[in-house]
């Protein structure tokens, strides 16, 4: 069965394959921010030392970080521990997955103690690189039979570079669901994905390598949108997970508007401190047709 993030339900055993690292932030936040607004216990277990990207990518979600981490409904299970795990499963695979699975179960059966009615878990199995796919096929069945007991949801993420096509074929086989996230535009440096009707996000870079995407996806957005009936008032940017972009590329946006009739505007949400003052210093205020927004958290 095939789900995108936001359609993944109680009990789900899930794989997704990833192809870049802003897809990689962008499903894992979205899963862990599913899980948190649902009260949830959320647990992630950080095989690869992606924490931090993953924290920054909930803050720019306005995601309130600090508080979720103190009161303890996020708890992040740190590389190390994953590669202890890995270590002690190379001696005694049987022991180890056995002993691992019934410390999952007991966090669960805490969390329920504590007032979650549900806990969402990820895990990352970078860690487990080299290991043999039968295994961590074997420990995806345990886990599985692990969720028919207990109140909880699994995500596994596969980056694809790690694992031959066969590989991942036979790991997704030990998983009830697959998850697809979708993007309008992914080169590994700026994904592109859409928010809704006229409403794009931008996350990663734009540089010359990728500036004539950007201004043709907002141009295409534009007649889409003048097409429209009802017909909206503006084009929609989100640019809270934009990290970077150089004087160039922003001034080429500015003037994308050049061809906005003046029935619409652009309106560029959520940037970043030092994005917008790019947008500043390159003149976008003097352009009444772009609307640099801040929405409230």
């Amino acid at each position: 069965m095939t789900k995108t993030v936001a359609e993944v339900a109680p009990g789900d055993h899930a794989l997704v394959v990833l192809d870049g690292d802003e897809q990689h932030w962008e499903v894992a936040a979205n899963y862990v921010a599913a899980g948190l607004t649902r009260h949830e216990k959320v647990m992630y277990l950080d095989g690869e030392h992606t924490k931090e990207p993953l924290l920054r990518r909930l803050r720019e979600d306005k995601l309130d970080v600090d508080r979720v981490l103190e009161t303890g409904q996020l708890v992040v299970w740190p590389t190390e521990a994953m590669v202890s795990f890995w270590e002690a499963a190379s001696v005694d695979w049987e022991r180890t997955i056995t002993q691992r699975l019934a410390g999952i179960a007991d966090a669960i059966t805490d969390a329920c103690a504590e007032g979650y009615d549900h806990v969402r878990l990820t895990n990352e199995p970078a860690a487990g690189l080299h290991r043999p796919v039968k295994l961590l096929c074997h420990g995806d069945q345990l886990a599985h039979e692990l969720l028919l007991t207990h109140p909880a949801t699994w995500l596994c993420q596969y980056e694809r570079r790690h694992w031959s096509p066969s590989e991942l074929e036979e790991l997704g086989r030990s998983h009830s669901v697959k998850v697809v996230a979708p993007s309008l535009y992914d080169d590994e440096l700026l994904r592109v994905t859409r928010c809704g009707p006229f409403s794009l996000r931008f996350a990663g870079e734009i540089d010359y390598s990728n500036r004539e995407p950007v201004r043709t996806m907002i141009e295409r957005e534009l007649q889409q949108a003048l097409r429209a009936t009802p017909q909206p008032e503006d084009v929609q940017i989100h640019l809270q997970s934009l990290r970077f972009a150089d004087v160039t590329s922003v001034t080429q946006l500015i003037h994308t508007v050049d061809n906005f009739p003046k029935s619409q505007q652009l309106v560029l949400q959520n940037a970043q401190p030092r994005i917008r003052r790019l947008f500043d210093r390159c003149g976008a205020a003097s352009n009444d047709q772009l609307v640099i927004r801040e929405t409230p958290n």
